[in-house]
């Protein structure tokens, strides 16, 4: 009887264990895949790399959640750690991400940094070769010699004659003191009437050899004519033949252009890197290949309150008469020594404020911002004054700067927002709930402005409406330029607050054409 309980009671046991595994087998499901989802979250809390940040599609980075389970391909997701060191801001990218992001860098080094400004500059006229043609006698033109604008006169050559009334009157008031002298019998000196007279001729411009023809003629001139100082060209006509003059107006104006001046335009914060006798190389964009050297002879005095710039002087040779007044000109001039310094290209450098930061990259995926004070800027490069020393690995690539301030969390979800396109309206439901920067989600709402696309030949200038010396310009769509703060209309990237001698660096390296 105890025999055949006992066997009874082992059947129904197999018979519940068959009944168990029948069970798995036929729903499809194993004990291991019904907890792998909780062993990999439990696995991911006690994992020594760290905090769990978020989780990402093995095969596509920017699907990413905020909660373990399984991608839209149904994989596995896949945890971002931070850094043990987080609170330090070191933070770690996975590999496919990184790669994904297309991050590069560059290693710093210390060099001595020559000051280059760039600049653009407008050809004069030498001042110093400058005349107007005047006359101290009033009357009208009888005589036009020079009869265009832009005419080459020599020295000595006639420019123009004047009928005067006033130089009869003068001449024949001359003549009669002269008389009324050589009537006095025993005179030795002149009298003062004879002296008056020649005096007034003399105001009259009348010179002492003409004195002296009419003094040995007595023949009255009606005519005075005019002629060049030197050899020079006509810059201006104001008068035609048979117009009436009056004294001191000006008649013409005539330049000596065998030498010209370059008139440039330097900002205010470069001031410190240009001197007198400085080299710089002048290029015209009608003379490709062609340069020209000088050397600044005159730093104006007066700062210009709306542009914030300087006016600066360099004296150009022109014996073959190529430069014309009023010629653009691109202007390199060859600064200061500003001393040896760690260096860093200026898309290495984010600015955000009063902070300057830069990513060092630490290896193996982990990257840390670190706050550096800035020096000189010359040619695309940042002399760095404190916070970061030779030989260190910075990131330089547009995708990968992250504001400093915030933690990866953020600092990915900033890069996410940034690339809209790539992520589907699944994937950003799946993202709600998810902690997002606020300049990212201050990013993603602002409204296009798609004006602020530049085309063409690009007037940097004009766009600083303000004329603070500021701009703000995408470092992935360099054409996108800005007066103001705000995001790209086409990546959606956070506009980066530039001088305009960077921006025009900027476009020159990426190919764009400025002016």
């Amino acid at each position: 009887m105890n025999k055949k309980i006992f066997v009874y009671i082992l059947l129904v046991i197999l018979g519940a264990a068959l009944g168990v595994t029948g069970y798995y087998l036929l729903s499809g499901k194993q004990g291991t895949v019904m907890t792998e989802g909780e062993q990999s979250q439990g696995k991911a809390k006690n994992d020594k790399k760290g905090k769990i940040l978020y989780w990402r599609a093995p095969m596509n980075p920017n699907e990413i959640y905020n909660h373990p389970g399984k991608s839209a391909m149904g994989m596995d997701l896949v945890p971002v750690y931070a850094d043990q060191a987080g609170q330090n801001g070191v933070v770690s990218i996975d590999p496919v991400v990184e790669q994904d992001m297309n991050v590069k860098t560059t290693v710093v080094k210390s060099a001595n940094m020559h000051a280059d400004v760039m600049t653009n500059g407008i050809i004069q006229p030498d001042e110093q070769k400058e005349y107007t043609v005047t006359t101290k006698a009033g009357g009208w033109i009888d005589k036009l010699y020079v009869n265009y604008t832009g005419q080459q006169v020599r020295k000595g050559q006639k420019l123009l004659r004047i009928y005067s009334p006033e130089l009869v009157a003068a001449e024949q008031e001359y003549l009669t003191a002269l008389a009324y002298d050589n009537a006095m019998i025993g005179s030795q000196e002149p009298s003062d009437l004879l002296k008056n007279a020649t005096r007034k001729l003399e105001l009259l411009d009348v010179s002492n050899a003409d004195i002296q023809e009419l003094k040995k003629t007595k023949h009255v001139r009606k005519y005075i004519t005019l002629t060049a100082s030197f050899d020079g060209t006509v810059l201006s006509k104001n008068v035609d033949e048979g117009a009436k003059i009056m004294r001191g107006m000006p008649l013409m104006k005539i330049a000596n252009l065998s030498s010209v001046w370059l008139v440039a335009d330097v900002y205010e914060h470069e001031l410190n890197k240009i001197a007198l006798g400085q080299p710089a190389t002048i290029t015209m964009d009608f003379l490709p290949g062609v340069t020209y050297k000088g050397k600044i002879s005159f730093i104006y005095p007066v700062l210009d309150t709306q542009t914030r710039t300087i006016k600066v002087r360099i004296d150009l040779n022109n014996s073959n008469h190529v430069l014309k007044p009023g010629m653009f000109a691109n202007v390199d001039i060859k600064g200061k020594d500003l001393g040896n310094y760690p260096m860093v290209p200026a898309q290495a450098i984010l600015q955000s404020g009063r902070e300057n930061t830069v990513i060092v990259s630490l290896g193996h995926g982990k990257f840390k911002p670190v706050h550096v004070k800035l020096g000189n800027y010359s040619d695309g490069y940042y002399q760095i004054l404190s916070g970061l020393s030779a030989n260190t690995k910075v990131v330089t690539s547009a995708e990968f700067m992250i504001d400093s301030e915030s933690n990866l969390n953020a600092s990915m979800n900033l890069f996410t927002a940034a690339k809209k396109d790539s992520t589907s309206g699944k994937q950003m439901k799946n993202m709600k709930g998810m902690k997002m920067d606020k300049d990212s989600t201050k990013a993603t709402s602002e409204v296009k402005d798609t004006t602020i696309i530049r085309k063409g030949v690009i007037n940097v200038e004009a766009i600083d409406k303000n004329h603070d010396g500021k701009l703000y310009e995408d470092v992935m769509d360099w054409n996108v330029i800005s007066d103001k703060p705000g995001t790209c209309p086409i990546c959606g990237m956070k506009l980066r607050e530039m001088t305009i001698q960077q921006v025009k660096d900027n476009l020159k390296a990426h190919g764009f054409k400025y002016q």
